[in-house]
């Protein structure tokens, strides 16, 4: 989910609702706050907390909501956990840590150490992003925190290479969940048999990538080409300014309020606006 935010680069909170609401009419399985495309690095740890909060008491029990609470230090990202939870959170994923380079060794004490304060019935997603955090998820410390915690239900992995994904698929017997980011290569990796997908294009296609799974399980594979194809266009024109494509189409579809980001990023042009929709119609 972004992060809908004022024309001041506040939190905008009564559009965070809004766009609750609207993921889950548009077909959204789950709820993920405070993932990439919700600008979380760039959120105070109490700004996390409200943002969680928010969209599990706007989701109402709809949908699950998957809070995403790690990147920033363990102690953090305990504290993040441990309210998430406390505000009813249905689980939870937790993002490797960033910019420094960790050990094998530091990698499994980050998460023993958040997974430490974590009910047992909580259930938690990895979540490895290393080309923008710096640190990869190597199979040996997955399938080490999966040994030592239960609840490590599977892994998020954004990654471009279905062979990684494959790798996972190996844990617990293949019982272990992986799910892909980016969309561009949805299809690819629901016919190596991952679970399904977490990706901030899901803000705004998240009808089309429903359609994409329903398809896939219909065992209609040329339909299923013909919307991977769509869904891989689609995703590949917002590719490079992700949250603002997605925030501008919100916008133009009255889900939030402003299409404003936190600095340092800066809103797409009212030029680029106007050639991203007129892409999109095209689409």
């Amino acid at each position: 989910m972004v992060t809908p935010m004022t024309e001041e680069e506040d939190v905008d909170y009564n559009s965070l609702e809004n766009l609750t609401e609207y993921l889950i009419k548009e077909g959204a399985d789950t709820l993920y706050p405070c993932g990439t495309t919700g600008e979380t690095i760039y959120l105070t740890p109490e700004e996390r907390i409200k943002v969680v909060r928010t969209t599990i008491k706007a989701a109402n029990h709809k949908v699950p909501v998957f809070a995403q609470v790690g990147g920033c230090n363990t102690r953090i990202s305990r504290q993040l956990a441990e309210e998430a939870i406390s505000d009813g959170a249905d689980g939870l994923g937790i993002l490797t840590p960033i910019y420094y380079h960790m050990s094998e060794d530091e990698m499994f004490r980050y998460y023993s150490d958040i997974l430490a304060v974590v009910p047992e019935n909580v259930p938690v997603y990895l979540y490895g992003i290393p080309f923008c955090a710096a640190n990869q998820l190597s199979f040996e410390t997955v399938s080490g925190i999966a040994e030592s915690f239960p609840n490590v239900r599977g892994i998020k992995y954004s990654v471009g290479d279905v062979l990684t994904l494959m790798q996972f698929m190996k844990i617990r017997n293949g019982s272990f969940h992986v799910l892909v980011a980016p969309a561009q290569m949805l299809l690819p990796a629901l016919a190596a048999g991952v679970n399904g997908i977490v990706s901030g294009t899901c803000n705004i296609f998240a009808s089309e990538i429903k359609d994409l799974m329903k398809t896939f399980e219909s065992g209609d594979i040329k339909k299923c080409q013909n919307l991977q194809k769509k869904v891989g266009e689609l995703a590949t024109l917002i590719a490079v300014k992700e949250v603002q494509c997605c925030k501008s189409v919100l916008v133009k579809r009255k889900v939030i309020r402003s299409d404003n980001v936190r600095s340092p990023r800066i809103r797409l042009t009212e030029a680029e606006k106007t050639e991203l929709f007129k892409q999109l119609n095209n689409c």
